[in-house]
């Protein structure tokens, strides 16, 4: 029996899901047969082949692991992030799906942090898609802001101050980073290529 999934473009997304890094082997299949697809629509033949396929892309994944150098692009940005959050700038990595998401994650550590009292500065993050254009290309858009406060003269100008302060860790970092100067408009980070480990368990 025909499958009744597009074989590309599932191989695509079990592909970005992979060699993103951030989920455990055993969670692919589900991610794929229950939230990508549809679980009502797929036959005993589709479920098969996507069993197949991500074993196969987790088992290339893990060999390409093994010839990585210690330290991955994503462990530098991981740094970079937690200088940031040493800083008082809150530093998501794939928060949410859409800049919105992310910005929403961004302000419940705020709130849990205690809002204004916290001392927190400002943030950077990234979302899901930006992570799947990562794992393609090797480049990575930023979003990050100056904080919370309602001035917004002086939340602009902290916006200035953050975006600099990221270009110039990721550049420390060694890696590529552009930047306009103007604050509604993102960092590019040219990370070379996307390497994170996957988990271990």
């Amino acid at each position: 029996m025909a499958l009744t999934l597009d074989p590309e473009d599932t191989r695509g997304r079990i592909h970005d899901l992979v060699w993103s890094g951030f989920h455990a082997d055993a969670d692919i299949g589900w991610m794929i047969t229950d939230e990508y697809l549809d679980p009502d629509e797929l036959t005993p033949e589709d479920r098969a082949w996507i069993k197949a396929e991500t074993t196969r892309a987790c088992a290339a994944k893990r060999a390409a692991e093994a010839q990585w150098p210690a330290q991955t692009e994503y462990d530098r940005l991981d740094a970079v992030f937690a200088q940031l959050r040493s800083e008082n700038i809150i530093a998501l990595h794939r928060a949410g799906n859409t800049l919105s998401d992310g910005h929403d994650d961004v302000r419940e550590q705020w709130r849990a942090a205690g809002r204004l009292e916290s001392g927190i500065r400002g943030c950077c993050f990234y979302h899901a898609q930006d992570l799947d254009g990562a794992v393609h290309n090797g480049r990575l858009y930023l979003a990050f802001s100056g904080g919370m406060i309602p001035e917004i003269a002086q939340r602009e100008a902290n916006t200035v101050v953050v975006g600099h302060r990221i270009v110039e860790l990721l550049r420390d970092a060694g890696f590529g980073a552009q930047w306009s100067g103007n604050i509604n408009e993102r960092i590019e980070a040219d990370l070379g290529q996307w390497r994170k480990r996957g988990p271990t368990a």
